[in-house]
């Protein structure tokens, strides 16, 4: 799916991700990780999808109710609702809009909701995408560095806003600014008997108002952008959380993705994917760089390895055996640090997954990947592919 807005409800073991948008710039909340802005992972169960009229703008509404359960949620149940669709005034070279609304709500009593949008104008030479979203989130957090088997239990209330203009300078390479606010406090939930520790870690019990202005690159040389086979997609960014801004701390958060697509074969493409993050000044501990916040790297719980740098690389084969059936197996190695450009740790993961075409005129698939990781296993179920 296209790397920008993505509406996503994900519960994977220790996951709850909502990331807005099918095809649009993302918002991802997860558990003791905030991120503005990942890649285009929408994740869902297949629902109705109704396919409207007006074939040559590819307009389709997806229904997708999403019922789960896992060790540390309990039962969960989540509904995106989204609409991809070209108004009449736009061009052939638009891409396509999407629209919608999410909630979820889990059976330890973390809910969340909230809507988003992005939008392609002038022949695609403005990319535009907004989202909001509010949720109450009980998680594990795993501390600094990363030590899957010890976590203090969290409840995070959270407020995050977003919106971005990108304008396309030279042929197929976009500039532009994001703007993002955080509402939030992290605080030790103690509501199953746990006993916070002494002292307590940083960052809790702190009550956050984040702003941040992100000066961001795209370069897109997809020929789709919901099932890519062949091209380059590269976004970076630079979030510079100011106090003149409104921001209660100053902070800077980097990140580069590359993505690669090549066709192999008749009915086979290769998904190379790069992720490089860091987070500097005195960023909070949910805005650090974790595994399980995004797909970099699949197979581990959110957060259990999170420090200031963060290094992924994978590959992902995708076959499809029909026009609506197909597979996937895929592979990656990455670490996490507390220096840029500092290797400590071997994070690997592997794994596969099954796809259905479950909106054909915009050839997006549900998804659903098995992925292990150095201590982990995960099961993913979602729309679109996973980069």
């Amino acid at each position: 799916m296209y790397q920008t807005l993505n509406a996503t409800v994900s519960v994977t073991v220790s996951l709850i991700v909502i990331l807005m948008s099918v095809a649009a710039a993302e918002t991802s909340v997860r558990p003791g990780a905030i991120e503005m802005d990942k890649t285009q992972n929408v994740d869902a169960v297949p629902g109705d999808v109704i396919e409207l009229e007006d074939s040559e703008n590819k307009s389709e509404f997806i229904i997708a109710p999403l019922p789960s359960h896992d060790a540390l949620f309990g039962w969960s149940v989540s509904v995106p609702l989204m609409f991809m669709y070209k108004p009449d005034f736009t061009t052939p070279e638009d891409q396509t809009w999407v629209s919608g609304v999410v909630g979820f709500y889990a059976e330890n009593d973390s809910w969340g909701a909230g809507g988003f949008h992005k939008m392609s104008v002038g022949g695609d030479q403005w990319r535009l995408k907004g989202a909001l979203f509010h949720a109450d989130m009980r998680y594990d957090f795993f501390g600094i560095g990363g030590d899957p088997d010890t976590s203090v239990p969290l409840r995070q209330p959270l407020t995050i806003a977003l919106a971005e203009a990108l304008r396309e300078v030279v042929d197929d390479f976009y500039l532009g600014l994001r703007i993002a606010y955080i509402e939030t406090d992290a605080s030790i939930d103690s509501s199953g008997g746990f006993v916070p520790p002494e002292p307590i870690p940083p960052d809790i019990n702190v009550d956050y108002s984040l702003v941040t202005l992100a000066p961001s690159l795209q370069f897109d040389t997809r020929d789709d952008q919901f099932y890519p086979t062949a091209g380059y997609f590269i976004e970076g960014q630079v979030a510079l959380g100011r106090e003149w801004l409104g921001s209660d701390t100053e902070y800077e958060k980097y990140e580069l993705d590359v993505n690669h697509y090549l066709k192999f074969g008749k009915s086979g493409v290769i998904g190379l994917r790069g992720i490089l993050q860091y987070a500097g000044g005195d960023a909070p501990f949910f805005v650090f760089p974790a595994y399980g916040a995004n797909v970099d790297l699949r197979g581990y719980k959110t957060g259990s390895y999170r420090d200031r740098f963060l290094f992924a690389t994978q590959a992902e084969y995708r076959h499809r055996f029909t026009q609506r059936i197909g597979a996937v197996v895929f592979a990656g190695i990455g670490t996490v640090a507390d220096e840029f450009a500092r290797w400590d740790e071997t994070l690997p993961s592997a794994g596969a997954g099954f796809r259905f075409v479950l909106a054909p005129k915009n050839n997006v698939s549900l998804r659903v990947d098995y992925a292990w990781g150095k201590d982990d296993h995960q099961f993913y179920v979602g729309i679109g592919e996973s980069f």
